[in-house]
């Protein structure tokens, strides 16, 4: 479940909500765009619409499980409340492309890279899916491929920093797309491989990899 929780954050903050993160959980302040779609609220935003007045979008908190501790005028999302399976299933179903900033008072050099968002699992027999990451730098050709939440976490927004300087593309924005795809697909192999072999053996019908694309960008980050 920790990987659907992932996503779920992750989409959020695409789709420019405000998230504080910490143990097991996450504080996200949604945008009115969000709140409109998710929230289910079209009573509190027709009449809002009619005074021409601006809305207060909600403030929700993501966790792992359900959890008995109420926080007050904070809703609580977990993997099986109905909001965080609309909020998953548009996070899986809306491929996008995105183009985002590393976030810091101190930096002034960017560099690009290209970075995909993949879902994977074995069917049958419909075992839970494990989220991908590949990362690909435009200047040097640096490869990261990891499963889950291995990659460190940098706090992106769709906003430039002031004052930063965007370096060059030295790779072909395709040709760095592809090479990723090959990294991502072999890695996703090696990590249902000893899946595979075992519910070979005990299924009349061959399993398969079922991957999906989530999302990929164009990020920029202080490290080359």
């Amino acid at each position: 479940m920790k990987e659907n929780c992932r996503l779920v954050i992750e989409y959020l903050k695409l789709n420019g909500a405000a998230v504080t993160e910490s143990t097991g959980k996450a504080v996200v302040q949604l945008t009115e765009q969000l709140d409109r779609k998710f929230m289910n609220r079209p009573f509190y935003w027709h009449y809002r619409d009619a005074l021409q007045q601006s809305g207060d979008p909600l403030q929700v908190m993501i966790v792992h499980s359900k959890s008995a501790d109420e926080h007050k005028n904070i809703i609580q999302l977990h993997p099986d409340h109905p909001i965080f399976q609309s909020i998953f299933d548009s996070a899986q179903n809306e491929n996008r492309f995105y183009i985002a900033y590393e976030q810091s008072r101190t930096l002034t050099e960017l560099f690009p890279w290209v970075i995909i968002h993949m879902t994977a699992e074995v069917v049958p027999p419909g075992s839970a899916s494990i989220r991908f990451e590949g990362r690909i730098s435009l200047t040097t050709g640096r490869i990261l491929v990891q499963a889950q939440e291995e990659i460190e976490a940098q706090t992106l927004t769709g906003d430039r920093p002031n004052d930063s300087v965007l370096h060059q593309n030295k790779m072909p924005f395709e040709t760095s797309l592809n090479i990723l795809n090959r990294q991502l697909e072999k890695q996703i192999e090696l990590q249902f491989e000893e899946n595979l072999k075992e519910i070979s053996q005990n299924q009349p019908s061959a399993p398969s990899i079922c991957a999906h694309h989530i999302s990929a960008g164009l990020i920029y980050l202080s490290s080359p």
